[in-house]
C-alpha cells in the first residue's frame, strides 16, 4: 500500500491540474509527476513563509489553487485562440453557397471515416510506451525490495551511508514539524541556531506525507519511497527522451516502439537507477531521472499550447527535487532547439522561441528565491573532488563506456553500447544530430570531472560540472539516460523497419489499404519488448542485489545503537534539550528512528555555522572543570552525550575529547553497552533524577570496561 499511496500523491494532483488545462487524460497522466512535484515545491516554500504546516490538507489546497489558476489562464488562452481562428475562417471562407460543399458527399464521408479510423489507430500507440514504463518500474521496484526485505530489519533496515542519514532525518523533520520550505532546512541541520540553509525538500515533503498516511517510521518510509520513486521516474524519463528524439523525423510506430524499448531497457543500466539507490543519492537521482520528461513536455508545448502550464510547473517540480535536473532539462531543450527546432520550427522561429523562453522564465522566476539562497553555497558545492588516477586516454575510455564510480564494478555492457551505436546510426541517417552533440558535451564535462584539463577549459568545465558536484557518477547518470534512449531508438527503428518489409509481402489485391502491416508493427514491437524484458529478468537482479543489500550491515548503527536509542527515548529530558553526538559516527540516525533531538542530524561537521556545537567537539572532556564549557552546554541545552565509535571514514581520526569521558566531572556515565556510551550532563539533572536514570539503565557503567580508542578497529596510531 505504500507504493499505491506514493503513486497517488505523485499522479493525482498533476492529473487534476492537467484536466484544468484541458489536456486529454493520457497527457494529464504522462505529465502528472513533475507537475505534482511542482505543486509541492511552490506550496512548501509559500507555506514555510506564512507559517502554514505542510500536510495532506495543505497539499490538497495547493493543488486546488494551482488548478484554479491554470484553468482561468487556460480558458483565457483558449478564448483568444478561438477568436483568432474564427477571424481567419471568415477571411478565408469561399463565396460559394453552402450547398456546394455537399457535392460528392458519400465519397467525402467515406474518406473522413477512413481518416478518423487511421487517427484512432495512431492514437492507441501511446499505450505501448505507457505499458512499458509501468512494467519496467515494477521490475525495478520488485527486484530491489525483494533484496531489501531479506536483510535484517527488512524494509526498516538502516542504510549505513551518509546521504540516507540526512534524507531520513529530513523526512522525519517535515513529518513532525510540518516545515517543508527548502530555504529553512537549517532548522534541521543546525539545531543550535537554525542558521539559513537551502536544501531541496520537495521529494522529502512527498515522502513525509507517505509516512503520515501509512503510519510507518522514517527509515522504512525513506527506503520504500526511494525505491518507488526512482523505479518510476527513470523508465518514464528515458522513454520521454526517446520520444523527443524520434517524434518529428520518424513514424508514430517507430516513436512509440523506441520509447517503449528505452523504458524497458532502463534496468539494464546499473546506473539507472540501481547505483543511485546503492549510494542513496535520492533527490538528485529522482530529478535527473525526470529531466528527459521535463524537456519533452517543454518541446511538446510548442505544438500544443495546452501543455505550457504542465511544462512550466514540471520544470519547477524537477528543480524543486534537485536544482541540477532543471539545468539538465534546460540543456536538453537548448540542444534540441539549436540543432533541430531552430532549423525546422514548429510554429515559426519567433513564436517557438517566445514559448520556450516564457516557460524557462516562469520556471526560473518561480524558484528564484531558492536559487539565490543556494548560490550562497556555490563555493562549498564546487569544492568536491572526484578525480581518478588514470591517464587521459583511459579516462576518455571510461567515460565513453559509462565506467564511472560504482558503475564500473559491473564492467562494460558491450551489447548495450552496440545497440546505442545502432541507434546513433539510425538518428544520423534521419538527420537527428542533437542527441549526439548533447552526449558529446556531457561526455567532456564527465571526463573533466575525472581528470581536469590543464588549460583554461578545465576551470570552465569544472564550473559547469559543479552543478553535479563534479561527480562523474552523477554526470554519468545523464550520459546513461542519453545512451538508454539511443538503445530504444536503435531497436525500435530496426524492428519497425522489419515490419515495413513484412508489409510489402501483403497482397495489394486482397489488402489494398495496407491494413495488414498494422498487426505486424504491433507484433514486432511486442516481440522486442518481451525480448528486452527477458534480458532484464536475467541481468538486472545482480544490480538490484547491490542496491538492496549494500551498506546494510551495522557499520554505523547496529543493534546496540538501536537498543540504546530506544532506552534513551524513555529517559527524563531526552526531548527537552539536545543530545550531543559526533557526526563522524552516524549517531544522528537517532532522530530518524526515535525522534531524539541530536545535535548532528547531518553527516558533515557544522563548522563555524554552529559555534557552540563545534566548540564542544574538542572540549567536552573538560565539562565540570572549565566554566566556559559548562556555559556552552547550558546555552546549547545539552542533556546527554551519546558516543558510539567507530567513525565512518578512515581519514576521520578518533576524538579523544568524546571517547574518554568516564572521569569527566561534569558528566555522569549512565549507559555502557558494547561500543555505546551515554553520559548525562550533571548540571541538567537533580541527584534524584540521575539516581533514577542509573537505576533504570540495563547497562550501568560499573559492568563495563572503560571505552578505549579501539586500536583494533582503527589500526596502529
Amino acid at each position: 500500500m505504500v507504493m499505491v499511496t506514493l503513486l497517488a500523491l505523485l499522479v493525482v494532483p498533476g492529473v487534476i491540474v492537467g484536466a484544468a488545462a484541458q489536456l486529454p487524460l493520457r497527457l494529464s497522466v504522462a505529465t502528472s509527476i513533475p507537475v505534482s512535484f511542482g505543486i509541492a515545491a511552490i506550496a512548501g516554500y509559500v507555506y514555510g513563509r506564512i507559517g502554514v504546516p505542510w500536510s495532506l490538507g495543505a497539499y490538497a489546497v495547493a493543488t486546488a489553487a494551482t488548478a484554479a489558476v491554470v484553468g482561468v489562464v487556460g480558458l483565457a488562452i483558449t478564448g483568444i485562440l478561438w477568436v483568432g481562428r474564427r477571424r481567419r475562417a471568415r477571411r478565408s471562407r469561399p463565396a460559394d453557397g453552402p450547398g456546394d460543399s455537399a457535392a460528392g458527399g458519400t465519397g467525402d464521408v467515406r474518406r473522413r471515416g477512413r481518416v478518423r479510423g487511421t487517427r484512432a489507430r495512431r492514437a492507441r500507440w501511446w499505450l505501448l510506451p505507457g505499458a512499458a514504463v509501468l512494467v519496467s518500474a515494477w521490475l525495478i521496484g520488485q527486484m530491489i525490495i525483494t533484496e531489501l526485505s531479506a536483510t535484517a530489519g527488512g524494509t526498516g533496515n538502516i542504510f549505513q551511508g551518509w546521504d540516507a542519514h540526512w534524507h531520513a532525518n529530513y523526512i522525519r523533520f517535515i513529518h513532525d514539524v510540518g516545515l517543508a520550505s527548502p530555504d529553512q532546512a537549517g532548522e534541521l541541520r543546525y539545531p543550535e541556531n537554525g542558521a539559513t540553509l537551502y536544501y531541496p525538500s520537495t521529494w522529502h515533503a512527498i515522502a513525509a506525507l507517505v509516512m503520515g498516511l501509512r503510519g510507518i517510521g522514517a527509515v522504512a518510509t525513506y527506503n520504500l519511497v526511494q525505491v518507488g520513486s526512482v523505479a518510476l521516474v527513470f523508465p518514464l524519463g528515458v522513454a520521454a527522451l526517446a520520444w523527443l528524439i524520434t517524434h518529428r523525423r520518424f513514424s508514430r510506430p517507430v516513436a512509440a516502439t523506441s520509447a517503449a524499448v528505452a523504458a524497458m531497457a532502463t534496468p539494464l543500466f546499473p546506473g539507472l537507477p540501481f547505483v543511485e539507490v546503492m549510494v542513496a543519492a535520492t533527490p538528485s537521482a529522482v530529478a535527473n531521472g525526470l529531466a528527459g520528461l521535463g524537456a519533452a513536455v517543454v518541446v511538446a508545448a510548442l505544438a500544443d499550447r495546452r501543455l505550457i502550464p504542465a511544462a512550466a510547473l514540471g520544470l519547477v517540480g524537477i528543480g524543486g527535487v534537485h536544482p541540477s535536473a532543471m539545468v539538465t532539462a534546460g540543456v536538453i531543450v537548448v540542444f534540441w532547439w539549436l540543432f533541430d527546432g531552430l532549423w525546422r520550427p514548429v510554429r515559426g522561429r519567433v513564436r517557438d522561441f517566445l514559448v520556450l523562453a516564457g516557460v524557462a522564465l516562469a520556471g526560473v522566476l518561480t524558484l528564484l528565491p531558492q536559487v539565490l539562497t543556494v548560490s550562497e553555497e556555490a563555493d562549498d558545492i564546487s569544492a568536491f573532488e572526484f578525480e581518478i588516477d588514470a591517464d587521459r586516454a583511459a579516462v576518455w575510455g571510461k567515460a565513453v563506456a559509462l565506467q564511472v564510480r560504482h558503475v564500473e564494478d559491473w564492467g562494460v555492457r558491450w551489447v548495450l553500447l552496440s545497440l546505442a551505436i545502432l541507434g546513433l546510426l539510425v538518428m544520423l541517417r534521419r538527420g537527428v544530430v542533437w542527441p549526439l552533440l548533447l552526449w558529446g558535451g556531457t561526455l567532456v564535462v564527465c571526463v573533466n570531472a575525472m581528470s581536469v584539463f590543464g588549460n583554461w577549459t578545465g576551470g570552465v568545465l569544472r564550473g559547469i560540472g559543479s552543478i553535479y558536484y563534479n561527480d562523474p557518477r552523477r554526470i554519468g547518470v545523464v550520459l546513461a539516460v542519453v545512451v538508454a534512449a539511443a538503445v530504444g531508438v536503435g531497436v525500435g527503428a530496426t524492428v519497425q523497419t522489419l515490419a515495413g518489409w513484412l508489409g510489402r509481402l501483403m497482397d495489394p489485391v486482397t489488402d489494398p489499404d495496407g491494413h495488414g502491416v498494422g498487426p505486424a508493427r504491433v507484433a514486432v514491437a511486442l516481440a522486442a519488448l518481451v525480448g528486452v524484458g527477458s534480458w532484464v529478468v536475467q541481468a538486472s537482479p545482480e544490480y538490484a542485489s547491490a542496491a538492496g543489500t549494500s551498506q546494510r550491515w551495522g557499520r554505523m548503527v547496529d543493534q546496540h545503537d538501536l537498543r540504546a536509542f530506544s532506552w534513551l527515548s524513555e529517559q527524563p529530558q531526552a526531548y527537552s534539550g539536545l543530545i550531543y553526538t559526533n557526526p563522524d559516527e552516524g549517531s544522528g540516525w537517532m532522530y530518524a528512528t526515535d525522534g531524539l533531538p541530536s545535535t548532528a542530524r547531518h553527516y558533515l561537521q557544522p563548522g563555524a555555522t554552529a559555534p557552540l556545537t563545534t566548540y564542544l567537539f574538542s572540549r567536552m572532556d573538560r565539562a565540570g572543570v572549565d566554566p566556559q564549557v559548562d556555559r556552552a552546554l547550558a546555552e546549547l541545552g545539552v542533556t546527554y552525550v551519546y558516543v558510539s565509535p567507530p567513525n565512518y571514514w578512515g581519514f576521520q581520526q578518533p576524538n579523544t575529547h568524546l571517547l574518554e569521558l568516564a572521569a569527566t566531572p561534569g558528566l555522569v556515565t549512565v549507559y555502557a553497552d558494547s561500543q555505546v556510551r551515554i553520559h548525562a550532563v550533571r548540571a541538567a539533572f537533580t541527584d534524584a533524577e540521575l539516581a533514577q536514570i542509573l537505576a533504570d539503565s540495563p547497562f550501568p557503567p560499573e559492568r563495563r570496561t572503560p571505552l578505549t580508542r579501539a586500536t583494533g578497529i582503527y589500526g596502529p596510531e
